[in-house]
């Protein structure tokens, strides 16, 4: 075991304070890079070792089940030895709700086999109680009826906050009532029904408080409303609180995340103190004088300031590109020309924007994963398999005994299906029960009662095997007699997929869990919190250079990152409206930035076709935050007069057809080309040039439009036009240009590189 004396003296001064101070709720703001991980391990091992705490007296709660094997992992090895070691807690919220709730959820009238289910298992539950409304006319209902219980609320609460109306009062009570009454749980359930326990069964929330002496949270800025309340139940009157987080990385607002709840634990926990890492491990200090200059601006947040001992390093660079092209160009001859692929990572706020990097890597012979694909999980065939699982741990799983019971088909449409559901009463909710009663009562036709009594034999036999602690042999029977093995056979032959590769990958897991009814519980459970810890390898682990959105990137760092699409109305997006949202896309660009460890390039469009449709917008105001001193720019800010998109030189209009005509499709080795065949100068990233101001090229007269519809126009990149559409986005007007060689382009009119034709 290494001694604690030595891991203590690996701490700076800051994050030794952090590990000693245990009298007093604690606060750690861990700046990016500032080794929080290392705190709260050391802070466990220094527990147990010097204040003699149990470990199973240890709760450490974190957001993700990677960072909490890592930290497992890590108090293990210093506490190399102990056989009480693994008592500690260690677990994400929602596997310490599981967890909760499988031990005491009886309590609450909640069996101990529950069911997990994800956002579409909860929309197929929804659909069931509505039958008369098409999904997607409830999938805006059932997020907000998730987003509603990450906020701690129920249908009984005062919803105004949520600006509904009584419709969707009455669908979400409908779909609590059908949930309970199928006896499964929902994502925010583990949270919220945990909260549920403890507030009406003093007992066992007693028996928390006797539990658990210590209690920490990991990334507790990504917090929700529902998870402060749980975290506040758990902590006793004699229970040690430390939460350890960065406000400047709190980015998941859309999902519910609450900084507030960081901001704000000095004023809930009397006496706390607070702790501020502010020393990075990770970046040179030019990288993080970039993060700093920008997230100053933000107000909501703990006063702090990233510094170093690495070295200066190398000034990052700002390059303004023509297009999505160019910019993917521009990224692709760096990487190309030093093949340092893996330590090469490109950010993005959407997922639309791989496309363009996507397309010119194939074509450069260079090789990349995106990260963020779709799951191993969330594939059809697994997601058939893992029902027919989910089936025979609940018996009253109507979701996914509405998935299966004619998968393939087996006769028993949906008229079928609402004859075995009637006899639910009868049953007291057992879907086995109402299919026995259904074929022997000859409420169904012949081809029905026949799939219906293969369904209902298959299952019986299962549940032997279970029970005999066959679970590989059971999953594999399921799959092979439900015909769900045929049916994706006929179809790899067909398509030339792998979808029977992907059954085998799931039952080959299963083997490696306890052959009986806990072990598939613990499997399904670990799964549902967990979708990547199934049959897939992390994209990450494979060659090449990562494609990425931004708010994927928590937690990872790479020798050389580029940003991308840093434009208004992109980053930030369209969609901000408040102050609130500008400091959020705000804390999002810090994170982008506090990934890099040498390099970092940030790149601005000045078109970019997203979804089909090509817009002009200015360079994000985030750039404008940034001290010119600290970057090298290369390229020409749209809208200055200096050339590029904003060239204003030649005076006449025969003069720019002509040069318009005159630009050839041919490429040489000082220009690249965007998407539309006109040539810029390309410098390379480290060549010097100035940053400009956004120029305004168009000034509107009181009451008319900039542009009005039927105007002809012309374009240096695309040539004549004609303005087709005009709206209003806020206090800008948009106009929707269709030129003579086919292309439509959108334009924020007063930016917009265009001469009128026919005058004014």
């Amino acid at each position: 075991m290494a001694e604690l004396q030595e891991l203590m003296d690996q701490l700076n001064e800051a994050q030794r304070e952090a590990v000693l101070e245990n009298s007093h709720p604690l606060l750690v703001l861990a700046g990016a890079g500032s080794g929080k991980t290392r705190v709260i391990t050391t802070k466990i091992a220094y527990a147990i070792e010097q204040l003699g705490i149990p470990p199973y007296k240890i709760l450490a709660v974190t957001f993700t089940n990677k960072a909490a094997n890592e930290m497992k992992e890590r108090v293990g090895e210093m506490l190399e030895g102990r056989s009480d070691v693994n008592d500690c807690n260690i677990r994400t919220f929602h596997s310490f709700g599981a967890w909760f709730l499988r031990r005491f959820g009886s309590e609450i009238g909640l069996d101990s086999n529950f069911t997990i289910y994800d956002d579409n298992d909860s929309l197929s539950l929804l659909a069931s109680c509505f039958p008369n409304y098409k999904k997607r006319e409830l999938d805006p209902i059932m997020r907000k009826i998730s987003y509603a219980k990450d906020r701690g609320l129920t249908y009984t609460d005062n919803l105004q906050s949520l600006k509904v109306d009584s419709t969707f009062k009455r669908m979400f009570e409908a779909y609590e009532r059908k949930l309970h009454q199928v006896g499964n749980v929902d994502f925010a359930d583990l949270i919220g029904r945990s909260i549920e326990l403890l507030e009406t069964k003093s007992e066992i929330q007693q028996w928390v408080h006797r539990r658990f002496s210590m209690i920490l949270v990991d990334e507790y800025q990504d917090s929700n409303a529902a998870q402060f309340k749980l975290l506040h139940r758990l902590v006793g009157p004699s229970t040690f609180i430390c939460v350890v987080g960065d406000d400047d990385q709190s980015i998941y607002r859309f999902r519910g995340a609450e900084v507030q709840n960081i901001l704000s634990f000095p004023d809930q926990y009397p006496m706390a103190r607070t702790v501020k890492l502010e020393q990075n491990y990770r970046s040179t200090q030019n990288i993080l004088e970039i993060a700093n200059s920008v997230i100053k601006n933000n107000k909501g947040r703990h006063e702090k300031q990233l510094w170093t001992a690495n070295r200066k390093g190398g000034k990052p660079h700002l390059s303004y590109v023509q297009d999505e092209q160019d910019e993917a160009l521009r990224i692709a001859t760096i990487v190309k020309k030093d093949r340092r692929f893996n330590e090469s990572a490109i950010l993005y706020r959407t997922n639309a924007q791989s496309v363009a990097f996507e397309t010119m890597f194939k074509r450069a012979g260079i090789p990349y994963k995106v990260v963020g694909a779709l799951q191993f999980y969330e594939r059809e065939e697994v997601k058939d398999a893992l029902a027919l699982l989910f089936l025979l741990t609940n018996t009253k799983d109507e979701v996914n005994f509405k998935r299966m019971i004619n998968k393939p088909a087996r006769g028993i449409g949906p008229g079928s299906q609402d004859t075995i559901l009637a006899y639910g009463p009868e049953a007291n909710g057992d879907l086995l029960a109402m299919l026995r009663l259904a074929t022997e009562k000859n409420g169904l036709s012949n081809k029905a009662r026949e799939g219906a009594k293969h369904f209902l034999r298959m299952y019986e036999h299962a549940q032997k095997m279970l029970q005999e602690g066959e679970l590989v042999d059971c999953a594999y029977f399921l799959i092979r007699e439900s015909g769900l093995l045929d049916y994706y056979r006929k179809l790899d032959q067909q398509n030339t997929t792998a979808k029977v590769e992907n059954l085998e990958a799931l039952v080959n897991a299963l083997s490696s869990y306890e052959s009986s009814l806990e072990g598939l519980l613990l499997f399904l459970e670990q799964l549902s919190l967990d979708p990547t810890t199934l049959g897939q390898e992390d994209p990450r682990d494979k060659d090449g250079v990562t494609l990425i959105t931004m708010h994927n990137t928590k937690g990872l760092e790479f020798d050389r990152v580029f940003v991308a699409g840093l434009e208004d109305e992109l980053f930030p997006g369209r969609s901000v409206e408040s102050d609130e949202d500008i400091e959020e896309e705000r804390r999002i660009f810090y994170v982008a930035v506090t990934r890099a460890r040498e390099e970092l390039y940030l790149l601005s469009a000045s078109a970019r076709k997203i979804w089909g449709k090509t817009s002009y917008n200015h360079p994000s105001r985030f750039l404008d935050e940034i001290d010119p001193s600290l970057l090298t720019v290369q390229g020409i800010r749209p809208g200055t007069d200096s050339g590029g998109f904003g060239y204003q030189g030649l005076s006449s209009l025969q003069e720019k057809r002509k040069r318009h005509d005159a630009a050839s499709p041919s490429r040489s080795s000082s220009s690249s080309w965007g998407a539309s065949g006109a040539p810029i100068i390309q410098k390379g990233f480290g060549s010097k040039a100035k940053t400009f101001t956004m120029k305004t090229v168009h000034e509107a007269k009181e009451g008319e439009p900039l542009f009005p519809v039927g105007q002809r126009v012309y374009s240096d990149s695309y040539g004549e036009g004609e303005v087709i559409t005009l709206r209003m986005s806020g206090d800008r007007e948009v106009i929707e240009v269709r030129f003579f060689n086919g292309k439509k382009t959108t334009f924020i009119s007063k930016f917009a590189q265009l001469e009128k034709i026919g005058g004014e």
